[in-house]
């Protein structure tokens, strides 16, 4: 017999500890699969840890392996070596514990409730346990008026708006199905896509400057569809150019989120690389911070990210998990924007460029306060500056012989108020466009969740973390991981620890050293050149390749299997 122990969640993942007993036996190498009523396996779970007659199992249920959510319907665990009769998992103890390890996930603003519900089947003679997916989503406006009187006025224009709605959605798909049916007449198309910002993000600039340096125009019409829908109104036709830019597209090179792609259904052959802009940050993204408010749709336009990219392979879950594609997808090439940070020739000019633009701070010893957002978006972003003591910073600083540069989130407003007694010391460098080369002169790094500390380990200095909420944000916006044991650096939760660190020098420097070899396969500036042959050019690596095939074979493999229905 197998029994279920224990079951535990850590963030969409759902861990489970059975107890094996003789029958079933360690030595006979079980897999374990989530299997419907009907004897079809959804998935197989991951065996993460044996121990003794102990077994642990882990599922993400955003991805069955398909990067497509567990779907709904009741399932049983069962166990099976490839011989036999497969063995269910049983449950004997209370129903309260037993109902107390399901979960439910709001999603889409409340739109949606993804639920894991955990009971036994009270018609068998053994307590076997299920578990019940259910995706639920709210009644549709064109029904819930039946529950909830409008007036006619009310149901007039909530029938317009979602009847404009299909409207759009239909005309999109028309302009993608009638300029994608053209595409012989015209070369293989690279499309730069952003949504998010009308200039190229960093890491697209390298990518973009590179394919032109190396003749690959040549080769590939080479485009750029860039639109700030944030802060900017834009009609509908400029979206239908938009669509149309999509739909003359070979390779779709991204670096955010892409709304279009949830109306849109690209064709199979159509590769989209996602190089993202924040890198490996602590902020819940996408699916890693499923259930918390804004929250994608259990289908959504992450899902259509072929490639995604990190900066080693060790971080590849960081990506894979906010994405809901296969770990697999994520490709250790290297942060392209890195090409020119790490180049000595661009330090050496970026570095006379600064002291010339900031001349006042040369020959100081130079602190960057570079803390992220709070807030939920871009309009409601502001950092609390009232926890910071001006005062006893600036004393510091004259004590030191030290300044500060306040480099603030790009999405919060305004700049930081500077009184005039604090001016030969303190400075807003937020007009500075890339904060990346501020680190070629910085030798202490304050921050919070912000990705950047990652690109500052590179310089090998110190660095502080001034994480004074960080239990509040860790359930309001979520972690992918535990913050306090996976930054490179002193964790001070008050203002008053944080200038004593800086007092003592007491940075846990020795996180930096350490993480650095973890979070960097490739210290070089060949990160552009690695995305251009790997992904676009589709050389990919023989090991990264026979890896995705290897797991994609695994998968459909197991969903072939076919066990007797439930009795």
């Amino acid at each position: 017999m197998i029994y279920l122990k224990n079951a535990s969640w850590e963030r969409i993942h759902l861990n489970l500890t059975l107890e094996l007993g003789r029958p079933a036996g360690l030595s006979a190498h079980y897999h374990f699969y989530l299997v419907d009523l009907s004897g079809r396996v959804e998935t197989e779970l991951a065996v993460t840890a044996r121990e003794g007659e102990t077994v642990r199992l882990s599922l993400n249920v955003t991805n069955n392996g398909l990067n497509r959510c567990v779907e709904s319907g009741t399932y049983r665990v069962l166990a099976f070596n490839g011989e036999g009769d497969p063995i269910p998992v049983l449950y004997e103890g209370d129903f309260e514990t037993l109902a107390g390890f399901g979960r439910s996930f709001l999603y889409g603003a409340a739109s949606g409730n993804y639920s894991v519900s955990f009971m036994t089947d009270e018609f068998s003679d053994l307590p076997e346990l299920r578990l019940i997916f259910l995706d639920a989503k709210k009644v549709p406006a064109d029904q819930s008026d039946l529950y909830r009187p409008l007036g006619f006025g009310g149901k007039l224009r909530r029938f317009l708006k979602n009847a404009a709605e299909r409207v759009n959605v239909r005309f999109q798909r028309t302009v993608y199905s009638v300029v994608r049916a053209f595409r012989f007449l015209r070369k293989p198309c690279i499309l730069f896509l952003d949504e998010k910002r009308d200039v190229l993000a960093p890491s697209m600039e390298a990518v973009y400057n590179r394919l032109f340096e190396r003749g690959l125009d040549k080769r590939y019409t080479i485009k750029c569809s860039l639109r700030n829908t944030e802060s900017k109104h834009y009609s509908k036709l400029s979206t239908a150019a938009v669509i149309a830019r999509i739909a003359k597209a070979t390779v779709i090179i991204v670096d955010d989120y892409v709304p279009a792609f949830n109306s849109v259904k690209l064709a199979d052959e159509v590769k989209v690389i996602q190089l993202w802009h924040a890198g490996a940050g602590f902020k819940g993204v996408g699916y890693a911070r499923w259930g918390h408010f804004g929250c994608p749709a259990p289908f959504s336009a992450h899902r259509r990210n072929d490639f995604a990219i990190s900066d080693s392979a060790a971080i590849r879950d960081f990506f894979s998990e906010p994405f809901g594609i296969l770990e697999e997808q994520v490709i250790p090439t290297g942060m392209p924007r890195m090409d020119a940070y790490l180049s000595e020739d661009n330090r050496r000019k970026v570095t006379r460029k600064l002291y010339e633009t900031y001349p006042s701070i040369k020959g100081k010893r130079v602190i960057l306060f570079a803390p992220t957002y709070r807030g939920r978006n871009r309009k409601t972003a502001y950092y609390p500056y009232d926890l910071i003591d001006f005062d006893a910073l600036y004393r510091y600083c004259e004590q030191t012989d030290s300044v500060v540069l306040f480099k603030m989130h790009p999405w919060v407003p305004g700049e930081v108020e500077i009184g005039d007694k604090y001016r030969d010391r303190f400075f807003s460098v937020n007009a500075y466009p890339n904060i990346n080369e501020l680190f070629y002169i910085t030798d202490l790094l304050i921050t919070d969740y912000s990705s950047c500390m990652y690109e500052f380990i590179l310089m090998k200095k110190p660095m502080l973390f001034f994480a004074f909420d960080a239990e509040r944000y860790a359930v309001s916006r979520g972690f992918h991981r535990d913050y306090a044991s996976n930054v490179p650096g002193r964790v001070c939760s008050t203002f008053d620890e944080l200038l004593n660190a800086m007092r003592e020098q007491d940075y846990e420097f020795e996180k930096v050293e350490r993480m650095l070899p973890a979070y960097f396969d490739h210290v070089d500036t060949g990160s552009s050149d690695r995305v251009i042959d790997w992904l676009v050019l589709g050389e990919l690596p023989e090991k990264y390749a026979s890896a995705l095939k290897a797991r994609r074979e695994a998968v459909a493999s197991a969903r072939k299997l076919r066990f007797p229905p439930a009795g």
